[in-house]
């Protein structure tokens, strides 16, 4: 494998680099415990690329035939590959070929750009891409699982790449309980650079792709640990609008850098009484912002619905919330 270390190297004039550390804070934005891999968001050849997994145990930057056919590259780039690829287990893999891809990593100004030598391998993954130790040394990055962080020295400071929880628990959920297939791209139009790239289908659902199905869900010790149960694309953290009178929150994504993170919750407190908190804010919406009208014929006769039952605590819920809406003049008897 060849990155371009040359160009790399330039931009740290003298070798004179930062240094690279995690703080225990960093860590307080991830579902503690947590055992999972570190799975970035990488822009690879002017795409945003889901999926991509931080290996340091890889010698090899690997680009799936999934990933390659999406990205619309044409076979002739491809440079022939004489060895095949061995895994921990010794089974081999002989890659279609080589291609050099420009990949971006973090966020300017602290930002890296290298030209990766990926193999494209056609075998079953979840992932889009596995980024293996040549690429990391190359960017001089640290890497913590732990952290769900990926940093490396720029000239303009540490630049920063950050982990999708989320994703890392859906994919490594994916490839271990589910039934995947594989197929062909479900548009031949070329990508517009830039374009969002996520892999496969699952239930209409991209996901990653892989063939066959793997019944590994009940031998996972981290089932344990995990509550199977939907979770925000995000995560998000809870801000109060007055520390001093807790009470009234709004949520945030945590993964929000400063100065920004600062001066979104400065506008949001800013505007603190521009929200409704009671029925008693909202009494009444003007018809020209919006509206809402029941499709009903007025010739057709009238029925009266069946009277639905409810347990006494639902009874005692559904009261309370038109209590209110009768109080604050959102609505009345008829």
């Amino acid at each position: 494998m060849q990155v371009n270390l040359d160009e790399v190297a330039k931009s740290y004039p003298n070798n004179d680099l930062v240094p690279i550390t995690f703080t225990e804070d960093e860590a307080k934005r991830l579902s503690q415990p947590h055992g999972d891999a570190l799975v970035v968001e990488l822009e690879i050849a002017k795409h945003k690329v889901m999926r991509n997994l931080i290996d340091g145990g890889s010698s090899a930057d690997i680009l799936f035939t999934r990933a390659f056919s999406q990205l619309k590259l044409p076979d002739k780039t491809l440079k022939p590959v004489k060895s095949p690829l061995r895994g921990f287990s010794g089974n081999e893999v002989m890659p279609l070929g080589r291609i050099t891809l420009r990949v971006v990593f973090g966020v300017a100004p602290c930002q890296a750009s290298v030209s990766v030598n990926f193999l494209v391998v056609d075998s079953p993954s979840v992932y889009n891409t596995i980024i293996g130790r040549e690429t990391l040394h190359a960017l001089r990055a640290v890497a913590s699982t732990y952290h769900m962080l990926l940093k490396f020295p720029t000239p303009n400071g540490i630049g920063v790449v950050d982990g999708a929880q989320t994703v890392s628990r859906e994919t490594y959920e994916l490839a271990t309980t589910a039934r995947f297939r594989q197929t062909e791209p479900t548009s031949t139009k070329r990508r517009n650079p830039g374009e969002c790239l996520q892999v496969g289908t699952v239930d209409h659902v991209d996901y990653g792709v892989i063939t066959g199905a793997i019944q590994l869900g009940s031998l996972d010790p981290r089932d344990d640990f995990y509550e199977q149960r939907g979770s925000p694309v995000e995560d998000l953290e809870e801000v109060q609008f007055n520390p001093d009178k807790p009470g009234k929150t709004f949520k945030i994504r945590r993964l929000l850098r400063e100065p920004l993170r600062t001066r979104l919750i400065g506008f949001l407190r800013e505007h603190e009484n521009d929200f409704a908190w009671t029925h008693h804010d909202i009494p009444r919406i003007d018809p020209t912002v919006m509206i809402h009208s029941l499709a009903v014929d007025p010739k057709a006769r009238l029925i009266k619905q069946k009277r639905r039952s409810f347990n006494p605590e639902r009874y005692a819920a559904i009261n309370a919330e038109v209590e209110k809406l009768v109080e604050a003049g959102s609505i009345r008897e008829v």
